[in-house]
């Protein structure tokens, strides 16, 4: 199956709030073109920059926000935070248009937007390959049951028509699992939010992580300096044995009569 799969840019627009950090905010905007076209998948990706301390609310709410938007079948796919050195999160979710729009907006509203962008995949052939194959399966299906009660009392008949009949339900039933996963994927987008809190550290922040990591830090510049002195000790040895035979012997080269 061919798949054409089209980035489309999205254009970074100024906004004149007084948001204070190191990025430049972005307008939220959300690429729709399905007019004309009634399969295509859509993926949307949205950065935001925030505090660390709004960065734990703003996760949980938006995570709220899609458990409680059942109007757009929202679905939470994955979430994640860590609070290391860096605080950030990552959340995936499934939802219908209007959806994703619902939660694009809100994430562009409780932080700074550094960027985002939509994947369009064009899946026209995929769902026509997926219904032709699914006909296929029912005719074929038709035409064994039609067998099976022409079969009457010949019992070899029917076990191989019984046997292929159960061979091709459960072709069926996959073949319609995967023509619903492509409608899934049509019907509604997915949206991947990335929180970020590494811009938006204060004046302190770098102190404070420098001060916690102190003892660690002179323990490895410890270890460092061991290991360079072991790797110059035995220069050093060698310098203070041979140098001594080496004055030594330019001085004798050196007092040495040179020959009329």
């Amino acid at each position: 199956m061919r798949k054409i799969v089209l980035t489309v840019a999205v254009s970074l627009l100024l906004t004149a709030c007084g948001k204070s950090g190191p990025y430049q905010a972005v307008e939220t905007r959300v690429i729709d073109e399905r007019k004309g076209n009634e399969f295509l998948a859509y993926e949307h990706s949205i950065d935001v920059a925030t505090g660390q301390a709004q960065m734990l609310p703003l996760y949980q709410k938006v995570i709220a926000a899609c458990k409680a938007d059942t109007e757009n079948s929202c679905l939470l796919l994955d979430s994640s935070i860590a609070s290391g050195r860096y605080v950030h999160a990552r959340i995936s979710l499934r939802a219908k248009p209007d959806g994703i729009k619902k939660m694009m907006a809100l994430v562009g509203k409780e932080g700074e937007v550094t960027s985002q962008g939509t994947k369009v995949e064009d899946l026209g052939r995929p769902v026509l390959d997926s219904r032709k194959r699914l006909d296929m399966l029912r005719q074929y299906q038709a035409q064994l049951q039609e067998l099976e009660k022409r079969s009457g009392k010949d019992v070899d008949a029917l076990i191989k028509v019984t046997k292929e009949l159960a061979t091709v339900q459960a072709e069926l039933e996959q073949a319609t699992a995967a023509d619903a996963l492509l409608m899934q994927r049509i019907n509604t987008d997915l949206l991947n939010v990335s929180l970020s809190a590494e811009g938006k550290q204060s004046f302190w922040t770098p102190v404070k992580r420098s001060l916690g990591n102190f003892t660690d830090n002179l323990s490895e510049g410890v270890a460092n300096a061991i290991t360079a002195l072991a790797y110059m000790l035995p220069w050093l040895l060698a310098f203070v044995l041979l140098f001594p035979l080496g004055r030594k012997g330019w001085r004798r080269l050196r007092g040495a009569p040179s020959k009329q």
